[in-house]
């Protein structure tokens, strides 16, 4: 009788080591939220608007979307989509590969990544995310 306990224990072993040492996969959603909005073409601020945001994310990849106030939808999309694959090396807008950047919160100015990462810890002051695509780029500051 003890044969058998002690095989059903080593049976769910990996499971309860798994459920203990391995991370749960982080997924969220973000409701409907009003940010600022900036569409800027060839780096000259060309509209600001208040627009509303929203995301869904799972692990690896998610969906945002940005509502401008003319109704416009813009779409964005990164990491792992439909069956796992990845079809922009960062994120896309409206199905076209985009690449991230970041802007000064208040001047709007280009920063680096790493001026971005020390707004955040050192100021605590989140940067504008910026998406471009060819000469246009939209940002906007959650």
């Amino acid at each position: 009788m003890k044969w058998r306990s002690m095989k059903k224990l080593s049976a769910l072993l990996p499971i309860i080591i798994m459920g203990i040492f391995v991370a749960p996969a982080r997924a969220g959603r973000i409701e409907p939220t009003p940010v600022s909005c900036w569409l800027f073409r060839e780096d000259k601020l060309e509209l600001n608007q208040t627009c509303t945001y929203e995301s869904v994310s799972w692990a690896g990849g998610g969906t945002s979307s940005l509502r401008w106030e003319d109704g416009v939808r813009t779409q964005m999309a990164w990491g792992l989509q439909g069956r796992g694959e990845r079809p922009c090396p960062d994120t896309s807008i409206d199905g076209v590969c985009a690449v991230r950047y970041f802007r000064h919160p208040t001047s709007l100015k280009r920063i680096s990544a790493e001026e971005e990462a020390k707004n955040r810890l050192v100021n605590r002051q989140s940067s504008a995310i910026c998406l471009q695509v060819g000469d246009k780029s939209i940002c906007w500051l959650r």
